[in-house]
């Protein structure tokens, strides 16, 4: 049986996945007066450069025998995860700036496109999974969850879910939310970075945004390649980075103006 304070938790991170990119836009909209425009082409990015583009490679990779047993190799692994996410996602960023948004190079236009990112982001990576376990949750619950289990295939990926949400430690799950809110600072950051090097036509900030990207996801990468196991550790590192990217943040719109003038 699935716990019901798991399964209420469970609904309030899906809730909060999807409710704190909609407050970011209003009290920014609010305060900046931020567009609309900017922030749906954030997501547009997100959905194109990442869910479809990086979605197809990373797809032929994984279904490649001889690549899918390389990239085994933790130290593989490590700068394929980490560069991957920050090369599609920074490039993405700086097309969509150069070509598509060409009158909007303001600072707040950085912030709206990475309310945009990091909201869908959100949305689609939180909130949709975890409507996914909750479904499963109640199936497990009312006994209709091995049902599902019509062969192999299917028992290989379901059970360990089963498995997991019986398991799950309620007080963990509720990181996700504080992950989301790191990552959607980040996504700001990196948005007002690529945008400052589109303004001012120098190019090196495009790689300073790959760079920044990957040293963020470091700590989940080691995780993922079982190098390091605690997880309140990867939580303190990622929390430590996101204090950094928003003072980065609150002082970056110093340049955009000195631009102007």
């Amino acid at each position: 049986m699935v716990s019901q304070i798991t399964i209420t938790v469970l609904i309030i991170t899906m809730c909060l996945s999807v409710l704190i990119p909609i407050f970011l836009f209003f009290l920014f909209k609010k305060k900046y007066d931020i567009s609309m425009k900017v922030v749906l082409f954030g997501a547009l990015t997100f959905i194109l450069f990442v869910q479809i583009l990086e979605g197809i490679i990373n797809g032929y990779i994984l279904n490649s025998a001889t690549m899918a047993s390389f990239i085994e190799n933790a130290w593989v692994f490590i700068p394929y995860t980490v560069f991957m996410a920050g090369i599609f996602e920074e490039v993405g960023r700086y097309i969509m700036m150069r070509f598509a948004l060409k009158r909007y190079r303001k600072w707040k236009d950085g912030l709206a496109f990475g309310i945009g990112h990091g909201g869908v982001e959100s949305i689609l990576i939180l909130g949709l999974s975890n409507l996914s376990m909750i479904i499963f949750a109640f199936q497990i619950n009312a006994g209709t969850f091995d049902q599902l289990l019509t062969n192999d295939s299917i028992k290989e990926v379901l059970m360990p879910i089963k498995e997991q949400l019986i398991a799950a430690s309620p007080y963990m799950m509720m990181l996700g939310p504080v992950e989301r809110l790191c990552a959607i600072a980040l996504h700001i950051a990196l948005s007002i970075l690529v945008l400052y090097g589109v303004k001012s036509k120098k190019i090196q900030y495009l790689v300073y945004a790959v760079l920044a990207h990957a040293v963020f996801n470091l700590p989940a990468a080691f995780y993922q390649a079982g190098l390091l196991s605690n997880v309140l550790i990867i939580e303190l590192l990622t929390v430590l980075f996101t204090i950094i990217i928003l003072i980065f943040v609150f002082r970056s719109g110093n340049w955009f103006k000195q631009l102007e003038e």
